[in-house]
């Protein structure tokens, strides 16, 4: 047995999750199209061929523009010190930006680390757009201690990922247990889900100033479990939308992450959601210590 963490990091939206997420083979990072959909550091854990490797998904690097954007960023840099591996991911279908150049700039922070470049979805690209991209790594970014080409959205590069990545394991060692993929708490998940259906049927600024909280639980040993959730905006503005037309948006929110919940948990539940106006909470930091988004550290 083989195994080691590996942190996978980039600029928001370059396909992260979506790679997690098919190595694992299990939805262990909600994914969406906006910039900012993952939050937290999140693991998703894959044994295979006596290995286990423990894939660390994390928030976008950025420039943070507010408090919970800098609890992102700081999280997701604080890891790169800790593991056996930096994978940075590319979005291999447009240039590299100052965005992908800051996000070196956090990698080469973390010195003794080794780190593997990823180009991400090399099936929108010919040949010589793939090797015109190589080359502009190499001017922009410098060297890594491998290149792996993949399309994560197909699986497709995976295995040549996983064996780039063996070299890296520590030996005769074994961190979680063969049948768990992920060491996400059951509750961080529930919210995680009516996160996602929110981002999925938002646009403009409400995904981002969008908060989940459980506020409460009940279990009955006779009948449906019932979850009360508070769904948390910036604006009355956003509160309309999120609570849509005759309350139809919400609605279809509601029933959306209940069907998936219910597959997580193996059970039928109730769910309610409620929708709040908490002005500006991604500045305030006790909000945000309440709903695990701050520490002291």
């Amino acid at each position: 047995m083989k195994a080691g963490f590996i942190a996978v990091v980039g600029r928001p939206n370059v396909g992260k999750s979506t790679l997690i997420n098919k190595l694992v083979s299990e939805k262990v990072a909600i994914v969406s199209d906006k910039a900012g959909t993952t939050r937290d550091t999140i693991k998703g854990i894959l044994n295979v061929n006596g290995n286990q490797y423990v894939f660390i998904d994390t928030p976008g690097i950025h420039k943070p523009k507010h408090l919970l954007g800098e609890y992102m960023t700081n999280s997701a840099v604080k890891i790169l010190k800790d593991v056996d591996l930096i994978l940075m991911i590319l979005d291999g279908t447009q240039e590299i930006s100052t965005g992908d150049e800051f996000v070196m700039e956090r990698v080469m922070e973390a010195r003794r680390t080794p780190r593997i470049l990823v180009i991400n979805k090399i099936d929108k690209l010919t040949d010589e757009q793939l090797q015109a991209k190589k080359e502009e790594v190499a001017e922009k970014l410098g060297k890594f201690d491998g290149i792996v080409e993949i399309a994560g959205e197909y699986g497709i590069g995976l295995a040549k990922l996983l064996n780039a990545i063996d070299p890296f394991l520590e030996e005769g060692i074994q961190y979680y247990p063969e049948d768990m993929y992920t060491d996400m708490p059951v509750y961080r998940i529930i919210t995680e889900i009516v996160r996602e259906k929110i981002l999925l049927k938002t646009r403009d600024e409400v995904p981002h100033s969008i908060a989940i909280e459980i506020i409460n639980v009940e279990r009955r040993e006779n009948g449906k479990d019932k979850f009360d959730i508070n769904i948390y905006v910036e604006r009355d503005s956003q509160k309309g939308i999120i609570i849509g037309k005759n309350g139809k948006m919400l609605k279809e929110i509601g029933t959306e992450a209940r069907k998936e919940i219910e597959i997580l948990l193996g059970k039928e539940i109730y769910l309610n959601l409620w929708v709040k106006v908490k002005e500006d909470w991604r500045k305030k930091k006790p909000f945000l210590k309440e709903l695990g988004y701050f520490s002291e550290d």
